[in-house]
């Protein structure tokens, strides 16, 4: 079969991919002095952040994949269908087992280490509007109004307004303080549930009612499209499960009559509570977040299954490696834009984020899988394209600015523009993600397309480097969180501090040796100009 003339080395594909490997080691880096939820909070913040962090996670990832499509179909043309598996096996899945059961428990330990010693400076420092809400503490809660604390302001961390805090542990007398100083039932939380989700969940019945009263809509849905009514409907077994999370004691017969009052006040009749022996384990397959930032290895092992049996396809029906206009030139975006936009919006958010989610479980979702395929499927279908004219990207110098400028600014304001905006926001959104994407690909078409041993060395090392980061972030992140020093100059210290450390670990203990080699494959000590360039995600 024909090999396009794309699958000489493509040493500007090889630098992009490690451009975003360690793109994401400062992605990281930047996230506890965001303001939002990340296991180490900074006590210096500042919105640049959030708009740098944004802008990254919103190609990111994306671009990744669109690589890993490409690389991959390179080896296939080159090796064949055998040697694609046994080279990612060893490459992606040997790398994903090992990396979650060595640093990713690393990473809880030191993450978890932070949040309680993040949770016992705040239990001894000043009180919040929130904490006095969830501890019911009624002169407190009405000390912070009366100094002019937003009733309704989400708590930053947790998206949960000072009202929900109320219901979920059940302070009834909190809840009537908050709704007469102006608290709205009808505001959303991150999940987009409301109190009265909350009380119908738990069968907080009294509460329901003073809901009711003060004008909550029982026809709200959360992000799962659940009304107050269905979450009378949970099984033991979740709420068992979430409570325990959350840390709200709940006994199952008082939360079964508790419920039945409250689908009686949203016009339900009483149920038969079923018993799902398995829903542990589901929820352990589609919560646990095992994978961690070792996720997109394990969405990795599925894209290669899924190519693996349309490679074999290809094989029967005699699919030929040509030029196709439709991959790569502009009219990609007539069949890409809307093939993105369906899995976008069917990801339905936790919480209005510029970007696609991400999953760290064993069962993935499946808008989010069918995302990145979308993706890894374009970078496989672009190589087999032969694009030697390099027409992806070469308008790199007008879609860069554009992307940046204006359609991120456009989709950014959209995504926090409410749910009347998401139409919009996951419109811009796609498009800002496929600009970004061909943008960066012509960019370092024209600037690294030759040769260079520096970049090349680092080709190897991204891939270590992003593997092992994050306990060494998170360790400097809660060493400097208190510094009295501007959220910048610190964030400039952990990426001057971590970057070495990361290079200094992969030449010393993994270049040569055999985690190198599970890695980029067997190096030996000579110039660098004779090393191999790694092609292997």
């Amino acid at each position: 079969m024909e090999i396009p003339s794309t699958s000489a080395r493509r040493h500007d594909l090889d630098a992009l991919r490690a451009f975003a490997m360690l793109l994401g080691i400062a992605l990281h880096a930047a996230l506890s002095f965001a303001g939002g939820p990340w296991m180490v909070q900074d006590s210096r913040t500042s919105g640049v952040f959030h708009l740098l962090i944004s802008a990254v996670h919103g190609f990111r990832m994306p671009l990744f994949f669109v690589l890993s499509g490409f690389f991959t179909a390179m080896l296939w043309r080159r090796r064949g269908l055998r040697a694609l598996v046994n080279h990612r096996f060893k490459r992606v899945f040997l790398p994903l087992v090992l990396g979650t059961v060595t640093i990713v428990p690393l990473m809880h330990v030191i993450g978890g280490f932070a949040m309680k010693s993040a949770a016992r400076e705040a239990g001894s420092g000043p009180m919040t509007l929130w904490k006095a809400a969830a501890a019911g503490q009624t002169e407190e809660t009405a000390g912070f109004i009366e100094r002019g604390a937003d009733v309704n302001a989400p708590d930053p961390a947790m998206g949960v307004t000072p009202l929900t805090y109320a219901t979920l542990f059940g302070h009834e007398n909190v809840v009537r303080l908050l709704l007469a100083r102006g608290a709205d039932p009808r505001l959303t939380n991150r999940d987009g549930g409301t109190a009265l989700h909350s009380a119908a969940f738990l069968g907080r019945a009294n509460i329901a009612r003073e809901l009711l009263k003060a004008g909550a809509d029982t026809t709200m849905t959360n992000e799962r499209g659940e009304t107050a009514l269905d979450a009378t409907l949970a099984d033991w077994e979740m709420t068992r499960f979430i409570t325990q999370m959350l840390k709200i004691p709940v006994e199952e017969k008082a939360l079964a009559q508790g419920r039945d009052e409250v689908r009686a006040l949203l016009g339900g009749g009483p149920v038969e509570p079923k018993r799902r022996p398995l829903l542990g384990l589901w929820l352990f397959l589609t919560r646990a977040p095992i994978f961690s930032h070792l996720w997109f290895l394990w969405f990795l092992c599925w894209m290669v299954a899924g190519f693996a049996v349309c490679a074999w396809i290809a094989r029967r029906i005699g699919w030929q490696a040509k030029y196709r206009g439709w991959v790569a030139s502009s009219w990609r975006h007539v069949w890409l834009l809307p093939l993105t936009f369906v899995p976008a919006w069917l990801m339905g958010r936790a919480l209005p984020v510029f970007g696609p989610t991400t999953s760290a479980t064993l069962l993935p979702p499946l808008p989010l899988l069918a995302y990145y395929a979308v993706f890894f499927g374009f970078g496989a279908l672009y190589f087999d394209s032969g694009d030697e004219e390099g027409r992806l990207g070469r308008r790199w110098r007008f879609t860069l600015p554009l992307a940046l400028l204006l359609v991120y600014p456009a989709g950014l304001a959209a995504t926090h523009g409410g749910p009347q905006m998401r139409l919009i926001a996951i419109i811009l959104q796609v498009i800002y993600v496929w600009m970004m994407s061909a943008a960066m690909m012509g960019l370092f078409r024209r600037f690294v397309a030759q040769e260079r041993p520096w970049i090349r060395y680092l080709s190897d090392a991204s891939y270590w480097m992003y593997l092992a980061h994050l306990p060494l972030v998170l360790a400097a992140q809660v060493w400097m969180r208190e510094w009295a020093l501007p959220a910048g100059v610190k964030f400039i210290l952990i990426c001057a501090g971590v970057f070495p450390l990361l290079l200094v670990s992969y030449e010393h203990l993994v270049r040569y040796t055999w985690i190198g080699a599970l890695l980029n494959g067997r190096k030996t000590r000579t110039t660098a100009a004779a090393l191999p360039a790694p092609q292997d995600l």
